[in-house]
C-alpha cells in the first residue's frame, strides 16, 4: 500500500489517521478486521474498538489486504460508534 500512500500524500491527506476520505474518489481504512455490512449505499467496517459505518454511492471494496481496505465510490457520510 505504499504507493496508495504515496498517492494519498500528494492528495494532502494525513495517511497516519485510521482512515482518510477523498471526495468522489472513495477512502482508505486501517485496522479493519471485518466488513459487518456491504451494498453501494452504506458499508459498515469493524475495527477493534471502533465501527465506521459509510454511507454514500457506487460505493465498492478496491482492495482489502492486512486489514487495509480501500473503497471506491462517492462517500457521503460516516458515522464513527466507539
Amino acid at each position: 500500500m505504499k504507493l496508495l500512500e504515496q498517492i494519498l500524500g500528494e492528495l494532502g491527506a494525513d495517511t497516519l489517521k485510521s482512515f482518510t476520505v477523498i471526495p468522489q474518489f472513495g477512502g482508505y481504512f486501517r485496522s479493519i478486521k471485518s466488513v459487518k455490512e456491504f451494498s453501494a449505499e452504506k458499508i459498515v467496517l469493524v475495527q477493534r474498538h471502533a465501527v465506521f459505518t459509510l454511507e454514500g454511492e457506487n460505493m465498492d471494496i478496491g482492495s482489502y489486504f492486512e486489514e487495509d481496505i480501500l473503497i471506491k465510490g462517492d462517500i457521503r457520510g460516516i458515522k464513527i460508534e466507539r
